[in-house]
């Protein structure tokens, strides 16, 4: 019995006097976006390249010169017909896509836009509209 407390206390004492020492975790960053070693980025850039299953382009194609001038002219007409309702006047304009009436009710501009490839039909109230020949008179 005197043997195991021996023992008991000889482990005991070899645990506790061994030198334990412990610093603090540091983190250092390895991509340099995030301030790591710049000589990290090609390797980083290889990997996430070997990585990528994404086989493809984004799908998009440019407009040709002629769908651009189709838009920019259906952009003027929109815009004229806004500016022609906020002045009291009204309008109409159709499009591939879209039919769009605005009428002025005393001040009161709605437009009303209807979706010609679904039939959904929006409305929009813009108050606050003055009539110019009401303005000062």
């Amino acid at each position: 019995m005197h043997y195991k407390q021996l023992s008991w206390s000889a482990a005991t004492l070899a645990i506790f006097s061994l030198d334990l020492a412990a610093t603090q975790l540091i983190y250092t960053p390895v991509n340099p976006n995030f301030g790591g070693s710049y000589l990290n980025g090609s390797y980083l850039l290889a990997n996430a390249s070997a990585q990528n299953d994404h086989k493809g382009g984004s799908g998009y194609t440019p407009p040709t010169a002629l769908e651009r001038m189709a838009s920019s002219l259906e952009s003027r007409l929109m815009s004229q017909l806004f500016n022609d309702a906020a002045n009291g006047g009204e309008g109409y304009l159709k499009t591939t896509d879209f039919e769009i009436q605005v009428v002025n009710e005393d001040g009161m501009l709605l437009v009303h836009i209807t979706d010609l490839v679904t039939g959904e039909t929006t409305v929009i109230e813009v108050g606050g509209l003055v009539d110019s020949g009401a303005v000062g008179g």
